[in-house]
């Protein structure tokens, strides 16, 4: 294990030091616990888990990472066929993610209950269609992850160790700009704008990273300043405090027309309910525009905000 692993990942110190107890523990000849990382998209949890994978599979030679996208996971038998057979029968070292792990289909999940419970032994063997199959945990990681841990199974989510990412302050958004983009001088004030403009995530930070990056690419130019942001939020559409045009809109439409609920919201946008309770009224709260009580209602803060916004 290296004697940093996490070193090139901003914020989360308690993740990162959890992660590194179980390494450790894990070099102490112990099982690693089955993860659940849980955070909003874009929040990290996929560059969290390979970091922790690349200490896992670097050792010896049949090491091993997979990435799977949990709704192609379509039964045990897939399971078996597409991941156990090729990548963990026979093998050491090996670390699998199910991302989104919420979409693994029941009968999965079922299984995956008798194959997780290792309280009494770092190895299973579990029967499917008359055969059974060998699982060692000192051998094998099986990690999961989802934005939306209440859609999986609660006795399967007894049988992990749920790891929810904290946010992120301004201050390591600013860092992960920085890093994202280390040949590029800030000027004025202008890290603070650029992370005033975007969603709290890694994601976000890294997106407007290239933006700046693109943006002295085409002005040959090694630094960015305050007029600069200006210059680059009327090219490419940047908004204030992150807000992107369905979440203007919501705003605008709850200042003209009062209170509503989601479903009268839904229908005179076109978008669907979910769409706006999962991808945009979680940051409309976190701003302190938007407040529930049944219906959405736009705050003061709010109605102030839209008066500045052009669309």
């Amino acid at each position: 294990m290296t004697k940093t692993p996490f070193a090139n990942l901003i914020g989360q110190s308690a993740v990162k030091s959890l992660l590194q107890f179980h390494l450790e523990t894990r070099e102490a000849g112990k099982p690693l616990p089955h993860i659940l990382f849980t955070a909003a998209f874009g929040n990290g949890k996929t560059a969290f888990i390979r970091s922790f994978a690349k200490e896992i599979t670097q050792s010896g030679t049949t090491g091993k990472y997979i990435e799977i996208n949990s709704a192609n996971v379509k039964s045990v038998q897939w399971f078996i066929d597409n991941v156990y057979m090729p990548h963990i029968l026979d093998r050491e070292n090996v670390c699998i993610l199910f991302d989104e792990a919420h979409e693994l289909p029941r009968s999965v999940q079922t299984w995956f209950l008798t194959l997780l419970n290792t309280e009494k032994s770092h190895v299973r063997r579990v029967n499917h269609d008359g055969t059974d199959y060998e699982f060692d945990f000192c051998k094998l990681s099986m990690n999961f992850a989802t934005t939306d841990p209440n859609k999986l199974g609660k006795p399967l989510k007894s049988r992990m160790e749920i790891i929810a990412l904290a946010p992120y302050s301004a201050t390591e958004l600013m860092e992960i700009v920085r890093l994202n983009v280390p040949d590029i001088e800030f000027e004025d004030n202008v890290l603070e704008e650029l992370v005033g403009s975007i969603k709290p995530s890694p994601r976000a930070a890294e997106q407007i990273a290239r933006k700046v990056e693109n943006f002295c690419a085409i002005k040959k130019r090694k630094s960015f300043d305050s007029a600069d942001f200006v210059n680059l939020s009327g090219l490419v559409d940047i908004k204030v405090h992150g807000l992107d045009n369905t979440e203007i809109s919501v705003l605008k439409l709850l200042d003209e027309r009062g209170p509503m609920t989601l479903t009268e919201i839904s229908a005179c946008l076109s978008i669907p309910a979910t769409a706006l309770r999962q991808d945009h009224e979680h940051h409309l709260l976190r701003k302190g525009f938007l407040k529930l009580d049944g219906k959405r209602h736009i705050t003061n803060r709010g109605k102030e905000v839209i008066k500045t916004i052009k669309v």
